[in-house]
C-alpha cells in the first residue's frame, strides 16, 4: 500500500471511529437530526417535536432533510488539532465526587490567552470532554483552552452550587496561570446549550472577561416558553421564585463593560425557544455591547457542533477570539 493510500486509510478509520463515538450506529441527516426507516424510506425520528417546537415546517424543508449524511470534514487536517499538550488537574473535592479540569496548552511560549469551556448536558449530565474538539483546535492555534467540570443536578446540586464551582475553577486557573503560561488579562468563556447558559453567566459576572462564545444557549430563566428547556424537572436546580430565576439568568447581569459575544441559533432547535437569544441580544444592545449572532436554518440543537457547520464554526471562533484578545 502506498504511503498516500495508507494516510487516507488511516484518516478514514479515524473518522469512522469518531462517528461511532458521537452517533453510535444511528443515522443522521446533514442538519443533525436522527433518521429512521419507514416503508423503505427515511423519516425524521423527532418529527413530532420538530413540528411542535422547531422554527420550520418539515413539509417545506430541503430534500436532503431526509437523506443520511456522514460528516467527514472538508478542509481541516488532523494536525490542526494536534499542536497542543494537555494537563489534567483536580480542582475541587466533594464527599462523593471530585471536579477536574483539563488545560489544552499551545506549544509556543506563553503567556497565552485562554477560553474556559463549559460543557452542556441539560445541567444534569455531560463532562469536560464535551468541547475537546474546539478547545484543542484553538489551543493548536495559540489560544489555550481549559475544559472544566461542575456539580450537576443529578448529583443533587443547585445552580448556586454550580456557580460556586465555576468560580472555584476560575480561581484555580488564575493560581496556576504562571505554571500553565496563561495570560490572565486575556480570557473568555464558551459553551453549548446548558454550557452556553453557564458560559454566558460566567462571562457577565467574571471581572476582566473579554470574550464569550455561546452556542444555542439559554439566557433568561424567568421567561422560558412552555415546552422548552429548562422545564419543571429543573426547578430543584434553578428554584421556583422569580428572585431565584432572575439570579440564574445571564440577561440579568449584562453590564456596560461586558465582553464581546459570539452567539449562535438554529431554527431546527426544538429544545431552546428563540426568544432566549432575542432577549439576550436586546439587553446587549441596550448596554451597547458588541456582539455577532450566527443563525442557520433547519439545523438541530447541536448543529454547530456535529454537522458540516463545525469547521466553519471552529475558524470563526478562532478568528474572533484572536481579534478580541489582540485589541
Amino acid at each position: 500500500m502506498r504511503a498516500s493510500n495508507k494516510h487516507s486509510y488511516f484518516i478514514g478509520i479515524l473518522l469512522f471511529v469518531f462517528s461511532l463515538q458521537v452517533h453510535g450506529q444511528e443515522i443522521y441527516n446533514r442538519y443533525g437530526f436522527l433518521l429512521e426507516q419507514s416503508d423503505g424510506r427515511y423519516i425524521l425520528k423527532e418529527e413530532a417535536a420538530i413540528r411542535k417546537h422547531a422554527g420550520f415546517n418539515p413539509d417545506e424543508a430541503p430534500c436532503d432533510m431526509y437523506l443520511p449524511y456522514k460528516n467527514t470534514g472538508n478542509f481541516l487536517a488532523e494536525k490542526e488539532f494536534a499542536g497542543c499538550k494537555t494537563k489534567r488537574f483536580v480542582f475541587k473535592k466533594y464527599p462523593g465526587y471530585e471536579l477536574s479540569l483539563e488545560a489544552d496548552l499551545p506549544q509556543e511560549e506563553g503567556p497565552c490567552p485562554y477560553i474556559i469551556w463549559i460543557h452542556g448536558g441539560g445541567w444534569h449530565g455531560g463532562d469536560l470532554y464535551g468541547h475537546k474538539h474546539f478547545s484543542t483546535f484553538l489551543a493548536s492555534h495559540g489560544i489555550a483552552g481549559v475544559r472544566i467540570s461542575y456539580s450537576l443536578l443529578s448529583q443533587g446540586a443547585t445552580f448556586t452550587d454550580t456557580w460556586q464551582d465555576i468560580q472555584d475553577a476560575v480561581g484555580f486557573i488564575k493560581e496556576h496561570a504562571v505554571e500553565l503560561k496563561l495570560d490572565t488579562t486575556n480570557f473568555g468563556f464558551a459553551g453549548h446549550s446548558a454550557g452556553g447558559h453557564l458560559a454566558a453567566y460566567a462571562a457577565m459576572r467574571t471581572p476582566g472577561c473579554k470574550f464569550l462564545a455561546a452556542f444555542n444557549g439559554i439566557y433568561d430563566i424567568r421567561n422560558v416558553l412552555l415546552g422548552y428547556v429548562p422545564g419543571k424537572d429543573h426547578e430543584p436546580y434553578f428554584g421556583t421564585t422569580e428572585e431565584e430565576k432572575e439570579f440564574a439568568s445571564p440577561v440579568s447581569f449584562v453590564h456596560p463593560h461586558a465582553p464581546f459575544c459570539l452567539l449562535t441559533y438554529s431554527s431546527g432547535d426544538y429544545l431552546i425557544d428563540k426568544e432566549q437569544i432575542r432577549s439576550f441580544e436586546k439587553e446587549l444592545i441596550n448596554r451597547h455591547i458588541p456582539f455577532k449572532t450566527i443563525e442557520k436554518e433547519y439545523y438541530s440543537h447541536a448543529g454547530f457542533l456535529g454537522t458540516d457547520l463545525v469547521e466553519p464554526m471552529l475558524l470563526t471562533v478562532l478568528a474572533m477570539a484572536k481579534q478580541v484578545f489582540n485589541e
